[in-house]
């Protein structure tokens, strides 16, 4: 590690996490309710390891940008940290989130974007994926070989402005586990494509389908599968549905009768929350929350809704819309047979006594 090196991760709050590597993939998250704010904190942003955590030697780790391109190029560490960077409060979700869940987090990245680096490769003229290649390694299916977790992604996506390699985290370097050095980050878009200990960047054609992605079977995840007249149609998913997610009561909480507040967050890809309601009979009525945030777009937004409960037994539920008059669904599309986008309005119970 050289010294610029050590002294920038001494001012990020890291030192050590590089080399550090993971018996077992993790799978972590925490409570909504646990948000200090509206910033998820480093140590509660929620974790979905594909394989075991990589272990990478910041001195020897190296991103490389090629494929078809004019110029290929690879950076080290100093490199992306001293390059011009940029700035994005957003929302990272798991695709299999459930409703309700809490594999969601909101965080202030930094890092450079990503357009910006494919920029000075200089992508042929008919470029159209981008291959994202992590350094963790594994299986996705038993019967594929074991290879590094990789996604196609659209050259037009890599190259929109909120598209990054980012670095830090609400201002501190990238947690270990997060994907210390560098990470892709799609704002608006579901977690897997947003590789974590990112190492190679490899632009393909329009009809080049990148061996190790075919072969590791991911191209077998993260599908919208719908069956209608006996057939399934199949279709990638793409941005992050609009959601909202009740943070307090706990489902199954017993509350004294008088004034409470409930309240949580709301989200989408890329267009803004507008609305978020709030119902405490099952879906009946809806009234409507009140926002306790900045409502910007990528980030998630606060909502609080005051409730005078009466002695009885209810079913809370919350409801987001956006500005583009996408609605939160009250249940889930029946055609649906795949286990992504749970994004309808589930209900949680509470008595009040």
């Amino acid at each position: 590690m050289t010294r610029r090196e050590l002294l920038w991760l001494s001012g990020s709050g890291l030192i050590g996490a590089a080399g550090l590597r993971g018996a077992e993939p993790e799978n972590l998250s925490y409570p909504l309710r646990s948000v200090d704010g509206t910033v998820t904190q480093p140590s509660r942003f929620f974790v979905r390891d594909h394989f075991a955590a990589p272990s990478i030697a910041l001195e020897s780790w190296r991103l490389r940008i090629e494929g078809r391109v004019e110029r290929p190029y690879e950076l080290t560490f100093s490199d992306l940290v001293e390059s011009p960077a940029t700035k994005i409060e957003a929302v990272l979700e798991c695709a299999g989130n459930v409703a309700g869940g809490s594999a969601v987090s909101n965080g202030v990245w930094e890092g450079v974007p990503l357009g910006q680096l494919l920029a000075r490769a200089k992508p042929a003229a008919d470029a159209a994926l981008v291959m994202l290649e992590g350094a963790d390694t594994g299986k996705i299916f038993t019967d594929k070989p074991s290879l590094p977790y990789s996604q196609l992604v659209s050259l037009k996506e890599c190259t929109e402005p909120q598209s990054m390699v980012a670095f830090k985290l609400n201002d501190l370097a990238l947690p270990g586990r997060n994907g210390f050095p560098m990470r892709a980050l799609f704002p608006g878009s579901y977690g897997m494509n947003s590789v974590k200990w990112l190492q190679r960047i490899v632009v393909l054609g329009p009809n080049e389908q990148n061996e190790n992605v075919y072969k590791s079977g991911v191209l077998r995840l993260y599908n919208r599968v719908s069956r209608t007249d006996g057939s399934d149609k199949v279709v990638r998913l793409s941005s992050v549905q609009i959601k909202s997610a009740i943070a307090w009561p706990d489902n199954g909480t017993k509350l004294p009768a008088g004034r409470h507040t409930v309240w949580g967050f709301a989200w989408g890809g890329t267009g803004r929350v507008r609305r978020v309601a709030v119902s405490t009979d099952g879906g009946k009525v809806w009234r409507d929350a009140e926002f306790q945030s900045p409502n910007s777009s990528f980030a998630w937004v606060k909502w609080s809704y005051r409730w005078d409960a009466g002695p009885g037994e209810y079913a809370i539920m919350s409801r987001a819309s956006d500005e583009s008059g996408n609605e939160q669904p009250l249940r889930r599309d029946p055609a649906r047979k795949d286990g992504y986008e749970l994004n309808w309005c589930a209900p949680l119970h509470c008595s009040v006594g």
